[in-house]
């Protein structure tokens, strides 16, 4: 029996070019800081790692909130804007339901391990976010009232009704929704970074095109540039700090933000002459 090779369709496939290294990287970072949570010693899961040596959970954490919300958020900062947007969601005492759906909303592309219960869970711990009734009260202090039934002339009490659950943002957990500030971090790095502004330009005005920019695109953009040989430095490297900036975001592509779009602003002045023959991109007012 013979195989005749001209029957496999050799072209590329549309599911190739959706490939984004950078979003396994990021379910790869998620899970470092699993372990990082698991072992630092100040962390939202600190306590619970940490027993001392005859078996007893470790005492809690005794930091005030603002800190264990900070170091939680550093800790975990691939879902730090997943975080600050279930705080920022929950100003008001919000059903768990709703803010279940919020942050699966927030994770469909960009998949994580942990869950929405995960999410709020570690907020919690840190004491960022606190349970409540619909009201504002604190939902440990409410107790559901068993309601009295009748079967055959007999009176029975029956559990009544669970009361509903809501999360809320406490003090500490407003306050850093609060100091947030992603467009003070993007003016930051580009100073910092100065010697790769037209780097940093360049992709922003990629990612600024109408549906955004897909991984290769990028790539082909920014890797022969002589100014990324010596150190060496690769196109993820950059999108990876912008997207910490806000400036990025990954739907399916790679598009810019509100952040982002103010950071190509800041950049207007800057001359892109990219090296190696290297095209630079269309900005998404020059295709119009």
């Amino acid at each position: 029996m013979t195989h005749d090779s001209t029957k496999f369709n050799l072209s590329p496939s549309d599911e190739l070019d959706e490939f984004d290294p950078l979003a396994d990287g990021a379910d790869d970072e998620d899970a470092d800081a699993a372990d990082g949570l698991a072992a630092a010693p100040g962390s939202a899961e600190g306590a619970l790692a940490h027993a001392s040596d005859n078996g007893r959970p470790a005492p809690a954490d005794e930091r005030p909130a603002e800190e264990r919300t900070a170091d939680l958020l550093a800790s975990m900062a691939p879902r730090r804007k997943v975080l600050l947007s279930i705080l920022a969601h929950c100003f008001e005492p919000r059903p768990v339901a709703q803010v279940n759906a919020l942050v699966d909303e927030l994770q469909q592309n960009n998949f994580s391990v942990y869950s929405a219960a995960n999410l709020c869970a570690l907020l919690e711990k840190a004491g960022a976010l606190e349970r409540v009734t619909a009201d504002g009260q604190p939902a440990d202090d409410v107790e559901s009232e068993p309601r009295v039934v009748v079967v055959d002339g007999v009176e029975y009490l029956e559990a009544g009704d669970p009361v509903e659950v809501c999360w809320l943002a406490t003090d500490a957990g407003r306050a850093a929704v609060e100091a947030d500030k992603p467009l003070e971090r993007l003016r930051d790095l580009l100073d910092h970074d100065a010697a790769y502004l037209p780097i940093y330009k360049r992709i922003l005005a990629l990612c600024a095109a109408e549906g955004g920019a897909k991984t290769p695109d990028i790539n082909a953009a920014v890797d022969n540039d002589l100014l990324v040989q010596k150190p060496r430095f690769y196109a993820p490297h950059f999108v990876d700090k912008l997207e910490k900036c806000d400036a990025l975001a990954w739907q399916k592509a790679w598009v810019v933000t509100e952040v982002g779009r103010a950071g190509l602003e800041m950049l207007a002045d800057v001359v892109d002459k990219p090296a190696n023959g290297t095209k630079t991109p269309a900005t998404a007012d020059e295709k119009e």
